[in-house]
């Protein structure tokens, strides 16, 4: 191998390894067994809703989510995202598409930083969306899980403590004005939607 041969190798692996790095930067507040909820997250959706145990009678549910995943992704304002939103779940799994009412949730600045949180309804959730470092793509969400009135719960290794069944992270990213959707926790097995509007 030539000298300049050498050089352009080395330039690409460098290059290489610095996008690989940019790439893995903001995942750093994530645990790794957790940034796996953050892959093939289409695929797995699609193979749940492709399920023969799913019965008929949630059909409509699995369009609904369906239709909106196909919605073209589209950036996030952090300026238009802070206040009071409306927030709906769509719950699947492969015997089963449910959906749930809407319920109210808020997005607020905090410490530099954008909080969600789900205010109302049996099932609560909150915590950080975190921007793309490039500012482009889609958006992190790392929080934690909780019931009722039950006091919030941080993501586990924000609090500095191991990781634990609360521990809920997705992506997130628009779909039109004052439209949100956010994919949470998608696993071979179950997957969350979360639908915002104003």
């Amino acid at each position: 191998m030539n000298l300049p041969t050498r050089c352009l190798l080395a330039l690409a692996l460098a290059a290489a390894s610095g996008l690989a790095a940019a790439a893995d930067a903001h995942l750093e507040q994530i645990w790794p067994e957790h940034q796996a909820r953050l892959q093939d997250q289409q695929r797995r959706v699609d193979a749940l809703n492709a399920s023969p145990e799913i019965p008929r009678s949630d059909a409509d549910a699995k369009a609904t989510v369906e239709e909106l995943l196909a919605e073209p992704h589209r950036p996030l304002d952090p300026a238009a995202l802070t206040g009071d939103w409306k927030v709906r779940s769509l719950q699947g799994a492969r015997y089963g598409v449910f959906p749930y009412p809407w319920f109210k949730a808020r997005i607020t600045q905090r410490d530099g930083r954008l909080f969600f949180e789900k205010l109302t309804g049996s099932q609560r959730r909150s915590g950080w969306l975190l921007p793309p470092e490039d500012g482009k793509g889609d958006w992190y969400f790392v929080g934690g899980a909780s019931v009722n009135e039950d006091p919030q719960v941080p993501y586990s290794k924000a609090a500095g403590a191991q990781p634990r069944d609360s521990d809920t992270v997705g992506t997130a990213w628009g779909i039109a004005e004052d439209r949100v959707l956010m994919l949470l926790d998608v696993s071979d097995e179950s997957y969350e939607v979360y639908q915002l509007k104003r």
